[in-house]
């Protein structure tokens, strides 16, 4: 596919999360955690093609985010973590949102059943990067491990039974 066509696809995409988005805001934190939840078993059976389930898991992501973070996901973060789940490479200069983009396709491959890795350049991103965005991951219900370079083969053995894992790229 042509870039310019994968990008309006990528812009439609994240137009259809930010309408989702809106009744959202107002959900008590209760009710939306219920919902982030209840999401799980249709991601498991619909995978992660494109369709409701999986706007419904990135905007989900955005308000939780927002609720616990105080951060908020623009529109070319939506579409970053999209082509990641795309299998598309992405590349975001520094300050664009890396960290937050990666929890999108995260949250929603992890609701999935799917196994995830997110990979960074140190331990120390990977230890802040999993601190940081575990609140966000433990409302919908998924467990976040940490490996790092010196870690014992026990503390891997953990980590990996997480729903999201958090390494280096070494």
């Amino acid at each position: 596919m042509r870039l310019g066509l994968r990008r309006v696809g990528l812009r439609g995409f994240a137009a259809r999360v930010l309408r989702a988005g809106r009744r959202l805001e107002t959900m008590p934190e209760a009710e939306l955690i219920e919902a982030a939840r209840a999401l799980r078993p249709r991601l498991i059976r619909q995978g992660l093609a494109e369709g409701a389930a999986l706007v419904e898991a990135f905007a989900l992501a955005r308000e939780l985010c927002h609720r616990r973070l105080g951060l908020r996901h623009h529109p070319n973060q939506i579409m970053a973590g999209r082509a990641m789940l795309q299998g598309a490479l992405v590349e975001l200069a520094t300050g664009e949102g890396k960290t937050i983009s990666a929890l999108l396709p995260a949250v929603a491959a992890g609701l999935a059943g799917i196994p995830v890795h997110v990979m960074t350049v140190n331990d120390y991103l990977a230890a802040r990067d999993a601190a940081h965005l575990r609140p966000v991951f433990e409302g919908f219900g998924l467990s976040v491990g940490l490996i790092q370079n010196d870690s014992a083969p026990e503390e891997r053995r953990a980590a990996y039974a997480c729903d999201v894992v958090y390494a280096t790229a070494s």
